[in-house]
């Protein structure tokens, strides 16, 4: 894998110190027309990263610009988890190479989401029910819209709940390589279902919206099935199939182009594939237009300009750490007060069990002194407590099934709150709290 940078268009910034065994390495070629080319040693098999921020020489101009980690991949062929794997790789790595960029701002917490480009063979057709296709924005919001609905004790309808599940298992035979006479065994369809939901989950940690551009087929040859098959009579058909990818960051709102949205990136046009080659998917790849047997893709981004918006950035960050303070102390405050009201009550019973001690041992005769005892004394450790009493046991008891409760509505509330989040108030209480979002959404603050 390779990455070709126009150098008098970009500039590729450095890479954190601790990738040094991974350091791009620059090619300069008196005849190569301008370009960069950018590989990495470790993983240029399967991923390599760089990332750019225009070259200009305006500073005002390329402040407005966060810098855009590109990625070219090639993924797994043969497996789905590797797959996703491989995507949390790129996905970690781009994140790093960001942070690396933003280290020296010391100003303000201002932590933008992340801006990437990831582009290569996926092996992979992004089908309905596949786990690939749950990393992108269509099913994530699909998701929110369900735990909303749930939320609402309103519940998916008995018809898209069924092409959910038929959709599940077709992918899941497709990814397997198995046929329609040997579908997935029931353990087969959970460990799916439960890959799908770690896709899910992996964009969600990453606070990232991801989106494809909608290109077609890529690769076209003899068909899987018919390859195996020991019958020549039967002319071999033709299969394509969409296996290349461009995948892009994209906002976490409903309508992506919003004018707010400044910075991100917005797909203009892009090439057209194996559709609009009709005596490609009649020959199949490669031919004598096409030696790779690969169609290679490409798409055209805008990054639309606007003013600076650090300044209202700041407002909106401010004013987001100040709700997340307020709602914090309350629930720390609450916590709190429980545990006094128990301290307080535990006091006041252990001084009623003194004075009932006290007052029994006054009413109590005094016991026989056996003087053939007296010159031993107990040692300190071996005196025993005594066991507290019904009173106590029963109190601490409803302490802590009211401690459960509070506990339960404050998670209760924590997911209310988090619903809500877009991704930069995720990154943004992740760099308040110094964990990661969904451990701040399980436990609370530490």
């Amino acid at each position: 894998n390779a990455i070709l940078v126009k150098k008098e268009q970009w500039k590729v910034l450095e890479e954190p110190a601790e990738e040094e065994d991974t350091e791009p390495i620059k090619k300069k070629n008196k005849k190569n027309n301008g370009m960069q080319r950018i590989s990495s040693g470790k993983n240029s098999n399967t991923m390599v990263s760089v990332c750019l921020e225009p070259a200009t020489t305006k500073r005002e101009a390329a402040s407005i610009f966060d810098p855009v980690v590109i990625s070219c991949v090639h993924l797994d062929a043969t497996d789905e988890r590797k797959r996703i794997l491989q995507l949390t790789k790129c996905l970690e790595r781009s994140r790093n190479l960001l942070d690396h960029q933003r280290k020296g701002d010391d100003s303000t917490i201002l932590l933008r989401p992340l801006r990437a480009i990831i582009v290569g063979d996926m092996n992979a057709e992004f089908v309905p029910g596949s786990c690939m296709v749950a990393t992108l924005k269509e099913h994530q919001q699909k998701k929110k819209r369900q735990a909303s609905k749930g939320s609402s004790s309103t519940q998916a309808s008995p018809s898209t709940e069924s092409d959910e599940a038929m959709a599940e298992v077709s992918a899941c035979t497709e990814a397997l390589r198995l046929t329609c006479a040997e579908p997935p065994t029931k353990e087969q369809l959970e460990d799916w279902r439960q890959l799908r939901q770690e896709a899910y989950d992996l964009v969600q940690d990453h606070c990232v919206f991801l989106d494809r551009i909608p290109t077609g087929p890529t690769r076209c040859a003899y068909e899987h099935s018919a390859v195996d098959t020991e019958d020549t009579a039967t002319p071999r058909a033709m299969q394509s199939w969409k296996l290349d990818h461009l995948l892009y960051t994209c906002s976490d709102d409903d309508e992506s182009d919003s004018k707010d949205n400044i910075g991100e990136l917005r797909p203009l046009a892009y090439w057209a594939t194996l559709e609009a080659d009709p005596t490609s998917c009649q020959t199949g790849l490669p031919n004598a237009t096409c030696p790779s047997d690969h169609l290679p893709i490409a798409a055209v981004f805008e990054i639309p300009a606007g003013q600076d918006p650090t300044a209202k950035e700041n407002e909106a960050s401010s004013a987001f750490l100040q709700k997340l303070q307020d709602f914090e102390k309350r629930h720390k405050e609450v916590l709190e007060q429980a545990k006094a009201e128990l301290k307080e009550k535990e006091k006041e019973l252990q001084q009623k069990e003194l004075e009932k001690q006290k007052e029994a041992a006054s009413n109590d005769p005094p016991a026989a002194v056996d003087n053939s005892k007296q010159g031993k004394k107990k040692k300190k450790g071996n005196q025993k407590r005594a066991p507290p009493s019904t009173e106590m046991m029963e109190m601490k008891r409803e302490f802590r099934s009211r401690l459960k409760t509070l506990q339960k509505n404050q998670a209760h509330e924590r997911e209310e709150l988090v619903r809500d989040m877009g991704n930069r108030e995720k990154l943004l209480l992740q760099a308040h709290c110094g964990i990661p979002w969904r451990q701040w959404l399980e436990q609370g603050a530490k």
